[in-house]
């Protein structure tokens, strides 16, 4: 099959796959609340008779087994919104207050239907299997371990792969390093309890408050002796509150905040190292520190020979690939990247001369041909990965 066939292919299910994106546009659903979008993603794949699961999570995993032996492929998109307000005045805009698709998941749920549709009509030029996951949760590091619970009892997978929409660049432009991608993620909580009590008598009392700030001031400067500085990482307080009068010693004081890190490892070493610290910062001031971990994930680390892969379907179809230092941001695909070989391609979202508006942001809108790509190359590169026209 040419290239020019899958952009052709792609082209004749433009209007299904912008529809049902709009669709999902109209009424995001927020991590956990994913009701209405898992069930219309099944729909759809009832339509097109490929047998799938929905499970605990709402994540809907679907099987497109060629009845040949071969390779095992999983292709994954999330579909979780924001807890925002959309501010475009798109016609298609959220019809739901305060809940909106304003980090494109909405696009790559719509990419990868298409691109089930595709690959189901050609099914039988095909060998293998192709698992397509639609994760829910994503936003706060939910799916994907159940996901990758229902893949290895299947077995597992030989490859996984999955693109995200980025801003700033054209789209057709492709990112996709090897090595660290994109940061993991610990979302913390720390809470330091002490005794409550006047103001005026603060001996009497144990103030939380300052062991609090104490700690903070230590987590976010480790010091060098105790992690090595290149192993990079930031620890990020980003909310703290205690006290409710300005003659009250309170019994609690309580912060929220991020780690983000590259290496795998320090996804056990750094909580352990600033629950140490906390406690031990507590205890010298007479109060007692609570650490823990609220949700995690763990970085983007691309394949090398996945990556060669995803470079020689890209130069296939004409898209460039480039390579590009790790963000700080995260996803937890890496979850997927942890268990098994694949890459994570940014894929550009801008078209050239507009102004670069981010994701996460209320006027955020996505140019729906980047769409068109994810779906052109999820289609070609499993064409050509499973049937071998990828290897050397």
């Amino acid at each position: 099959m040419s290239i020019l066939d899958f952009k052709k292919l792609t082209e004749t299910e433009k209007d299904y796959i912008i529809s049902f994106r709009r669709e999902l546009h109209e009424y995001p659903e927020i991590a956990g609340e994913e009701v209405r979008t898992s069930q219309r993603i099944s729909e759809e794949l009832e339509k097109l008779d490929i047998p799938y699961i929905i499970d605990k999570k709402r994540n809907v995993i679907a099987k497109l087994n060629t009845g040949k032996p071969g390779k095992k492929l999983a292709l994954r998109a999330d579909f979780d919104a924001l807890p925002m307000q959309e501010e475009t005045n798109l016609p298609y805009a959220s019809k739901i207050d305060g809940r909106a698709h304003l980090c494109g998941h909405d696009a790559h749920a719509a990419a990868l239907l298409g691109a089930a549709k595709i690959l189901a009509a050609m099914k039988n030029e095909l060998a293998g299997t192709i698992y397509f996951c639609f994760q829910m949760g994503e936003e706060t590091c939910e799916g994907a371990p159940e996901i990758i619970e229902y893949l290895e009892k299947e077995g597992g997978v030989d490859m996984v792969a999955a693109i995200h929409l980025m801003p700033g660049f054209p789209p057709g432009c492709f990112l996709c390093p090897v090595g660290p991608m994109m940061a993991g993620t610990l979302q913390w909580e720390l809470k330091v309890h002490g005794k409550g009590g006047h103001g005026s008598t603060p001996w009497i009392a144990v103030d939380p408050i300052k062991p609090m700030c104490d700690i903070i001031l230590r987590i976010t400067s480790l010091a060098a002796n105790r992690i090595n500085p290149a192993d990079q990482f930031v620890v990020s307080p980003c909310v703290i509150n205690s006290g409710t009068a300005n003659n009250v010693i309170p019994e609690l004081a309580r912060s929220e905040g991020t780690i983000r890190f590259y290496k795998p490892e320090l996804a056990k070493q750094l909580p352990e190292l600033v629950e140490d610290i906390a406690k031990q910062v507590a205890a010298s001031y007479g109060a007692k520190a609570e650490f823990n971990i609220l949700h995690s994930c763990m970085p983007v680390v691309n394949d090398a020979a996945a990556v060669e892969l995803a470079k020689k379907a890209s130069a296939k179809l004409g898209f460039a690939v480039y390579p590009m230092p790790p963000v700080t941001g995260s996803d937890n695909y890496g979850e997927f990247l942890n268990k098994y070989k694949g890459f994570y391609i940014f894929n550009g979202v801008t078209p050239q001369g507009k102004e670069v508006i981010l994701n996460h942001n209320p006027k955020y809108e996505i140019d729906e041909n980047a769409m068109l790509i994810n779906t052109v190359f999820f289609t070609s590169f499993a064409y050509d990965y499973l049937n071998g026209l990828l290897d050397d």
